[in-house]
């Protein structure tokens, strides 16, 4: 009854679901691309195989970034068929993968959406990646005897408040769930209050930490300061900290938005507070002093030829990013007080001396003036940043060994 109550919400949902993406899709086309993936349609077969196949779930950008490792790994043994919620997700998901791949938009968690999907694939696991918990995707998948793992997972307090005022509905759902691994013991702490028995649960670390270094090529770029994944309200911050800043002739501002849709309007505000502004797409020798990056693929790049990075969702209460990758590419890193996404993995760089976290603009303001005047001091955050990565690396073996020896390889 619970469920199909649910459900009844997710149908009379889906206009809004519709109109969401229509709107969306006026700033990114890639919205309406493959739309009809999301109510189980346009699927593409495997060629024949004796491979099992998998469903892997990565909900946007940072998901897929995040399991690539896994996903490689697990690919060698089975068929994937990987599914996301954004272009952006879709988009890097395409440029990363190739063989035994298919990727998809998500189904919406639909009954007979979901049914479709499973029925098509006939999945022998599904895999859910961090957070994406689905009460109708875990019911079929209990019905038919799929079993549905939770990898690298985890659980802010902010998202087990949530979960705990629907109790009544998730309570049951989870015990649905065939195994969780989860990233720290807070995180496993928080699930076992939700009622996930003991013994289907472990702590398994982050495969985030087993990003290897890639072979990237920095920016030919003169010194410049670099905001990453920012959100509305994090820019104004950073264009305020760098007019303020006593070395601004000596650095560029460069500033990534989370959703590049957002590029031409960061940039129009820049230009009302009197910086001269270029975007990255149209660079030239031209003199500027804020480059607004309208174009996605490119990150990593700029993190490994930064003189220092802010990660931003941090300063406004988004819950922040990633701080591993900055961290191997060797860019002293910054961030706001809102890292609940990321809670203990930012505190490791804390407790390690890896990363300087602010509350408010003065302090933000003191962190890029101290990364730009202390340079052997700001050398020693960046390299002590990367011994943390170093000494949590291992989780993406130990989750992908479990997996293929619970499923096997083959029919």
């Amino acid at each position: 009854m619970k469920l199909a109550i649910y459900n009844f919400f997710i149908l009379i949902s889906i206009p809004i679901f519709v109109l969401r993406i229509i709107f969306k899709s006026t700033a990114d086309s890639g919205y309406r691309n493959f739309f009809l993936n999301r109510f189980g349609f346009s699927l593409k077969r495997f060629p024949s195989s004796k491979k099992k196949i998998i469903w892997f779930h990565a909900v946007s950008l940072g998901e897929v970034i995040g399991s690539q490792g896994l996903i490689k790994k697990l690919s060698q043994h089975f068929n994937i068929v990987l599914t996301t919620s954004t272009p952006t997700g879709l988009r890097k998901a395409k440029d990363i993968y190739h063989k035994n791949i298919v990727i998809h938009y998500a189904p919406w968690d639909l009954i007979f959406i979901i049914k479709r999907f499973v029925n098509f694939y006939k999945p022998h696991a599904i895999l859910v990646f961090e957070t994406e918990l689905w009460p109708t995707m875990i019911s079929i998948a209990n019905k038919k005897n799929i079993p549905l793992y939770l990898m690298n997972g985890r659980l802010s307090e902010k998202s087990y408040q949530r979960y705990a005022l629907l109790s009544s509905l998730f309570s049951e759902v989870l015990q649905r769930i065939t195994f969780l691994f989860v990233q720290t013991n807070a995180h496993k702490e928080r699930f076992l209050k939700l009622g996930i028995k003991e013994d289907r649960i472990k702590v398994a670390g982050s495969v985030k930490f087993d990003i290897a270094r890639k072979d990237i090529q920095p920016k030919r770029i003169d010194k410049f300061i670099l905001a990453a994944s920012t959100h509305p309200g994090e820019e104004e911050k950073l264009l305020k900290a760098y007019d303020n800043f006593s070395a601004k002739n000596d650095f560029k501002l460069f500033i990534c938005p989370r959703h590049q849709e957002r590029a031409d309007g960061i940039a129009q505000k820049a230009i009302l507070m009197g910086f001269k502004v270029i975007l990255f797409s149209e660079l030239t020798d031209e003199q500027y002093e804020v480059c607004i990056i309208n174009s996605t693929g490119f990150l990593s790049e700029f993190y490994a030829s930064a003189s220092m990075a802010f990660v931003g969702g941090s300063l406004v209460a988004r819950g922040g990013h990633n701080l591993i990758e900055p961290a191997v590419l060797g860019a002293p890193i910054i961030v706001g007080p809102h890292t609940f996404n990321f809670e203990d993995i930012v505190q490791e760089f804390l407790n390690n001396q890896a990363c300087i976290r602010v509350s408010n603009q003065t302090q933000l303001n003191d962190a890029i003036e101290f990364f730009a005047r202390e340079r052997e001091l700001a050398d020693k955050y960046a390299q002590r940043a990367r011994e943390v990565v170093e000494k949590n690396k291992g989780s993406t073996e130990f989750q992908a060994s479990y997996i293929i020896k619970q499923l096997g390889e083959k029919h």
